[in-house]
């Protein structure tokens, strides 16, 4: 024992570190924290290969020590390597690298802690490395320079922050022959994808606990094992068994492997934190074929009962899945009124691609929606979907031709209504938004009146009512029916949003209009609707960077936009509110 009372000894010391994790975890907290806990396992089990030992791995820091330098350089290229693997399967702002410095050095030992100044050293060289690189002490250098097939660029001597004496700094990589990840890790013959199934599927991945306390562990399990015991009773839903998925807990799979691997097209992921009384769940619904999210939810509750908190919550979200999965307060109606399992696939499939803000999603709806029509043509329902999805094209700016499309969904509207006259009053929903865009306010707002008698607690008839008297000039009044119809609609379509967003810059509120846009834009990056939010307010508030960026963004979106064509598809009573908008965008860079 030495005579400060801690065990001395010289160890390698492996410091390690996530670049930007602060970012990540502002952007998509349950993503990251998956990323992050499926990285730190397999560093762990690599650092145990390489005979070493992680005393810590606090957020997303990692600090091991080994005995031997050669081999905690062959850890951290091995890490290295499985990162670099696992992040090129990742969306570039998605992925999580890692910065790694070593040092051989004396260090302290307290139980399972080691403190000391090769400790330090080992931290301050891991700030001088590259994203995905390494960075070694020459103490380290001399012992393993003629040992490895590894390349070293000398950074001189470096004053490192509160280090007495500079220290001599190298930076390693590998030769392009080196021995790359996929000689260990990759089967080069991986099996081909499974099939969709003919029905919405889903996978739900094992909650996450988002807290410090590990103790939490069994709420986040408890309320998973609920959440899925209640999809299994939700028919014509292709659910993969929670047996299958802990499989995942610590695996770490992006959401395009899960979709191939499971066949299946949604997955949903939740994180739980609990402080205090209070616990806090977060979900979020992610299309397998592109990493959208299509849908996503938080819960706040106080902790006064556990299992009915538990019971609650998980109703809602099956609730919410039932909605946008099977269509909700739809899937009865569906059910009762398409026969045929493959009427029901072209309706659900048309739906899910509804809520996409693409051209390409509108016109995969329309082809579905059209589909149903020929496969059963005496319901109703399916007339009313194609209808919407043509106006859809035609207030998009996303219709070949505005007239037909209309002249097309007045059809579709018409023959709806003479199949149920009335009864649900979506065919009225209908006819007030085609009259809307072909400037008949007053007709218009007759029959959304008249929907409203009829489906008094609908976000869509909100939502209309709320687009009618924004074009109307009445935008003050929208705000409050934009908000209820997002607030009673579990899932919502982005253009709920999009129509308040509208009703606030209408009203002067430029600041809410942008965060409503921001907001939209964090589920759908590619939302046509917010980034002319963007780039209209940008250009009031002089805000120019975020004007030109917007406009800039809508031309990638949509490479052919003028502001002649977006003109015609706004139907606004006072002409010079219109004139207003287009001279705010031309400001912001559209032409």
């Amino acid at each position: 024992m030495a005579k400060d009372g801690f065990k001395h000894r010289l160890a390698a010391i492996l410091s390690a570190d996530a670049v930007g994790y602060s970012r990540l975890i502002s952007e998509d907290e349950i993503s990251a924290v998956r990323v992050l806990n499926a990285y730190r396992n397999e560093m762990t089990s690599i650092v145990s290969e390489y005979q070493g030992r992680v005393v810590d791995f606090v957020g997303d820091n990692m600090l091991a020590e080994f005995s031997a330098a050669l081999d905690a350089v062959n850890c951290a290229v091995r890490i290295q390597r499985l990162l670099k693997f696992h992040n090129e399967k990742l969306n570039p702002e998605r992925r999580m690298d890692f910065r790694i410095g070593l040092h051989l050095g004396d260090i302290m030992i307290d139980g399972e802690r080691i403190y000391g100044e090769g400790v330090n050293i080992a931290a301050r060289i891991e700030t001088l490395a590259e994203p995905g690189g390494i960075c070694i002490s020459d103490v380290i250098y001399k012992q393993i320079q003629s040992k490895l097939n590894l390349g070293y660029s000398d950074l001189g001597e470096q004053t490192l922050k509160n280090i007495s004496e500079p220290v001599r700094v190298y930076k390693t990589f590998e030769h392009p022959t080196s021995n790359n990840l996929s000689s260990d890790k990759e089967d080069s013959h991986a099996e081909a994808p499974l099939l969709l199934p003919d029905k919405p599927s889903l996978a739900v991945l094992p909650f996450i606990n988002l807290s410090t306390d590990p103790e939490q562990d069994y709420f986040c399990h408890g309320l998973y094992m609920d959440t899925m015991t209640s999809l299994v009773k939700i028919s014509n839903l292709f659910l993969i068994g929670e047996a299958s998925m802990f499989t995942y807990r610590e695996k770490p799979v992006t959401i395009g492997e899960l979709g191939r691997q499971l066949g299946v097209r949604n997955v949903l992921e939740g994180g739980v934190r609990k402080s205090g009384n209070r616990v806090r769940v977060n979900v979020q619904l992610i299309k397998t074929s592109n990493g959208r999210r299509i849908w996503a939810e938080r819960f706040d509750r106080q902790l006064d009962d556990l299992f009915t908190i538990q019971d609650e919550i998980a109703e809602e979200i099956v609730t919410a899945m039932d909605v946008k999965l099977v269509t909700g307060e739809w899937s009865r109606r569906v059910r009762k009124a398409l026969r045929t399992p493959e009427a029901r696939e072209c309706f659900y499939r048309g739906w899910e691609s509804m809520f996409g803000s693409t051209k390409e999603d509108i016109e995969e709806a329309q082809r579905m929606f059209e589909k149903t029509i020929r496969l059963e043509p005496e319901t109703a329902i399916s007339y009313d979907m194609a209808a919407w999805v043509h106006w859809l094209a035609v207030s998009r700016g996303y219709s070949d031709s505005a007239t037909k499309s209309l002249e097309r969904a007045t059809e579709l509207a018409q023959k709806a209504k003479s199949l149920d006259p009335e009864a649900t009053g979506f065919p009225s929903l209908m006819m007030a938004q085609i009259y809307l865009l072909k400037g008949e306010h007053d007709q218009a707002m007759a029959e959304i009146e008249k929907a409203f008698k009829i489906r008094p607690g609908c976000g869509g008839a909100h939502a209309i009512k709320a687009n009618i008297l924004n074009y109307m000039g009445r935008p003050t009044e929208a705000i409050e029916l934009a908000k209820q119809a997002i607030r009673i609609t579990p899932v919502f379509p982005m253009y709920f949003p999009a129509i308040l967003a509208r009703a606030y810059y209408l009203s002067e509120r430029n600041e809410e209009a942008m965060d409503v846009a921001n907001e939209i834009l964090s589920r759908s990056q590619n939302d046509l609707d917010a980034l002319l939010t963007l780039a209209y307010a940008g250009a009031v508030m002089d805000r120019m960077k975020d004007a030109n960026q917007a406009a800039k963004e809508i031309i990638k979106v949509k490479p052919g936009f003028t502001l002649e064509e977006y003109s015609k598809s706004q139907p606004y009573k006072d002409p010079r509110i219109l004139e207003r908008i287009i001279q705010m965008l031309q400001i912001a860079g559209l032409k």
